[in-house]
């Protein structure tokens, strides 16, 4: 497959505080953390932010072949970018999120630098009953976010959350599903707050 990304953060001999690796939806470009400033404002912080479009989203062509999975995929990725260290936080949004979700529980509980997970629109037709039974094996701190108005999303995200150790849920006030792009500034604050926590809290520690 041909693969869309978009880095920043980056040199020779820098030590990045955290590596943020950020995957978009089927029907956007990783060029939306660039518009709404995401990239930006966390390069500014010390993270190394890349963000990556799964075969088939955005800018990427489907692998016709599919011979590994995307879950095997985003590994190879991760560790052809060496992103795991110093530690690594993902954020998943609409599409991206079942493929990622299932690269957490195959590795999170075996992978101590794979530090964070963010859910953007964990709507409920995305996962069966099976995958929130195996979501006991993440051990990465995990952030859900839902529009306050996205009602299926907060049913989704909080069964979500009642699994998963190391989670919890927050509802954007009078939004729906794309509050990242309707208050992109709130939206920021919420990731940079994650990203702080999860860096200065051990892997086993409950938010």
């Amino acid at each position: 497959a041909v693969v869309s990304t978009q880095s920043t953060g980056a040199s020779n001999g820098w030590v990045p505080k955290m590596n943020v690796m950020l995957f978009t939806g089927q029907h956007f470009t990783s060029s939306i953390w660039n518009d709404i400033g995401t990239m930006e404002d966390l390069a500014s912080l010390g993270y190394r932010v890349v963000s990556l479009e799964l075969p088939g989203h955005g800018l990427s062509r489907e692998d016709p072949e599919k011979k590994i999975r995307v879950a095997e995929y985003i590994k190879l990725f991760i560790q052809h970018l060496d992103l795991y260290r110093p530690g690594l936080v993902v954020l998943t949004c609409d599409e991206s999120n079942s493929n990622v979700m299932e690269y957490f529980i195959r590795y999170s509980h075996t992978s101590p630098l794979l530090k964070g997970l963010i859910v953007i629109d964990s709507a409920a037709d995305q996962f069966t009953s099976m995958d929130r039974v195996l979501g006991t094996s993440i051990e990465s701190q995990t952030l859900f976010l839902c529009g306050g108005t996205d009602s299926d999303c907060q049913t989704s995200a909080n069964d979500w959350a009642r699994n998963i150790p190391n989670s919890r849920v927050h509802s954007f006030s009078n939004a729906y599903r794309e509050f990242y792009n309707e208050d992109p500034v709130v939206f920021n604050t919420i990731l940079k707050r994650f990203l702080e926590y999860v860096a200065q809290k051990p892997q086993s520690e409950k938010i």
